[in-house]
């Protein structure tokens, strides 16, 4: 893919670069949140509130709900990630100098996964995506379902077609990273993802039913893995050189 966009993310722990990373707890005690409650998008927290730095990678749960955060080595800026109740996160990034991704979601990934969600408020930019987003083995396969991104829509030269769903079009793209970083080490592994024709829109509740791209793409030739159990989460990315935004979004 032209990108920088889907830089592969390593979840070994390594070093603390020189980006300024936080995690912030969120307040919420709750443990579950109800598949298709609504989903109430939070302000931003209280940026006093207790914070501590993280290393390239951490992950967690929080309310029930599998959280990560990562930067790739060597990053500069400022970045804050914070967990809200149920499944709600946000996201804070300003000249921000190389590639992070975030998000909540599951600790296992799932075939069959209906994603329901609410992208409350979405600002981006430079390069970087909103996505549903995770990994499998056997083969090893990074997968993305893109339904919003920043200055440049994530695409590659190796289009195989398309699927509408979920009240969208998305095209179906794929494209081989050689030698690349991943979820097991330095390993050549096929990106699979599908991207919507034009982007969804922000503080709705919306449906990703991840069954119909998961066929799509089997029917492109393009099968994901047998084993799918990586975590998966609803993801904010970003790559590039001084980018900023914020993200406030919530899954179930």
């Amino acid at each position: 893919m032209n990108k920088k966009l889907l830089l592969a993310k390593a979840t070994r722990k390594v070093a603390f670069g020189a980006a300024a990373i936080i995690v912030l707890a969120g307040s919420s005690m709750l443990t579950s949140c109800k598949k298709g409650a609504e989903a109430k998008p939070e302000e931003v927290p209280n940026e006093s509130a207790p914070a501590k730095a993280v290393q390239s990678y951490q992950s967690g749960t929080n309310n029930g709900y599998f959280w990560s955060l990562w930067k790739s080595d060597g990053a500069t800026g400022t970045c804050t990630y914070t967990n809200g109740s149920n499944g709600n996160y946000s996201i804070s990034w300003s000249g921000f100098n190389g590639n992070f991704t975030c998000g909540k979601g599951w600790s296992a990934g799932s075939k069959t996964r209906t994603v329901n969600y609410n992208c409350g408020s979405f600002s981006m930019n430079g390069g970087g995506s909103f996505a549903y987003y995770g990994w499998t083995r056997s083969p090893l396969i990074e997968y993305y379902v893109n339904e919003k991104w920043g200055g440049s829509r994530p695409a590659s030269s190796d289009r195989r077609g398309s699927v509408s769903t979920d009240g969208g079009t998305y095209d179906i793209y794929t494209a081989l990273r050689t030698n690349a970083p991943s979820i097991d080490g330095t390993q050549t592994f096929r990106q699979v993802f599908s991207t919507r024709t034009s982007q969804a829109p922000t503080a709705q509740n919306r449906s990703i039913t991840f069954a119909n791209h998961v066929n799509a793409w089997a029917s492109a030739g393009l099968p994901i893995g047998s084993d799918i159990s990586p975590s998966a989460i609803l993801l904010t990315e970003s790559y590039g050189t001084g980018t900023s935004g914020y993200v406030n979004a919530s899954v179930w």
